[in-house]
């Protein structure tokens, strides 16, 4: 291990991921510490790309910059890594009512959100499905296969940067003479996920994290489908016969086992949305790093300019940060301004 780096990453979910990238093509020297802890939200993320909110049916915050961004960074970094971790794919999203059902009709064709909202079915489309109210297409969109894309991108860092599998230990920093442990560092960059709550330094974050789970399920008639389902929750497909259904959002026992309650509900939402039989086999549960304004939290510690955050990403990180992660790395190497909404200056008191 070299004695010295310029920055120090701690956390490889993909946060740290996309910043190691950026930084390594900004020729830094990167010093990643990491190991897998329970309920690390990354390892079970579904990873969809969605432009808009199908609730209210308004585009997501800042879509318009994030989303195409993504897309290209996604396409170059599947080039480099000589892997496919991105699906482009339309999300079909049924309506729940003839009241939901006229809202979107009406935004659509009131707003520019049309951009993302391809076309409005007004009866049925899938035999499989209950969407007698039809539905909505929703494009661009389409999954980050997350695991993938942290697995592959761990074999180039374990080449490009130098891999540390420990937890980092806040005893052994010196932040007076710019050392951790042995090594001399110019920046240690703090991408824990939701563990920020048990950071000395930065604890002082609104962080509000959400336990989210997820069910596996097999569908004996369902070989495929080209889209992601909405109504209430998601489906999306893993392989053949088998989808991901998710998710539920609860803000208490940020542990890693499954609940009856989450369950439960998942359940009783897929029940809404299938007309055919489905066996659930297994069940994933992560802990999301969400913030009680919906933004990221990015920059530098208020009083130790070494310390920087980059987390709170929530389930937006796949479409917010590629974007996010080249703005502050501008920041970090070219001085160049922070985006406003995600600064973490933004909580100084």
């Amino acid at each position: 291990m070299s004695s010295s780096t310029d920055y120090i990453i701690v956390g490889q979910g993909l946060a740290g991921t996309l910043l190691a990238h950026k930084l390594i093509e900004e020729k830094k020297r990167v010093l990643i510490i990491n190991t897998n802890l329970p309920a690390m939200s990354s390892k079970v993320a579904a990873g969809i790309i969605n432009p808009v909110a199908v609730k209210r049916c308004n585009k997501s915050w800042n879509i318009d910059l994030f989303l195409p961004y993504a897309i290209q960074y996604y396409k170059q970094l599947e080039q480099k890594l000589s892997s496919k971790f991105l699906k482009i794919s339309s999300i079909y999203r049924l309506f729940s009512s003839l009241e939901n059902r006229k809202t979107w009709e009406i935004k659509c064709s009131n707003t520019n959100i049309s951009k993302y909202v391809n076309y409005i079915y007004l009866d049925s489309q899938y035999s499989f499905l209950k969407d007698s109210l039809g539905g909505a297409s929703i494009l661009p969109a389409g999954r980050l296969d997350v695991e993938k894309f942290l697995n592959i991108s761990k074999e180039y860092l374990c080449e490009k940067a130098t891999y540390l599998s420990d937890q980092f230990d806040f005893s052994c920093l010196n932040l007076d003479n710019n050392i951790y442990k042995s090594i001399s560092f110019n920046k240690i960059i703090f991408c824990e996920g939701f563990r920020m709550l048990d950071n000395p330094y930065f604890n002082y974050l609104p962080l509000r994290p959400t336990k989210g789970e997820m069910l596996v399920v097999n569908i004996p008639t369902l070989s495929s489908i080209d889209k992601i389902l909405s109504k209430d929750i998601w489906m999306i497909q893993l392989k053949p016969f088998h989808f991901l259904v998710g998710a539920t959002y609860q803000h208490q026992d940020f542990d890693d086992k499954p609940t009856e309650y989450g369950v439960a509900y998942l359940k009783s939402k897929l029940n809404n949305m299938l007309s055919i039989e489905y066996k659930i086999i297994n069940v994933l549960v992560g802990v999301r790093p969400t913030t009680k304004d919906r933004k990221p939290l990015i920059g530098l510690h208020k009083t130790y300019k070494n310390l920087a955050i980059f987390n709170g990403f929530g389930s937006k990180g796949v479409v917010q940060g590629p974007f996010l992660t080249a703005n502050f790395v501008n920041f970090l190497t070219k001085g160049q301004k922070l985006m406003e909404d995600v600064d973490i200056q933004r909580f100084r008191v």
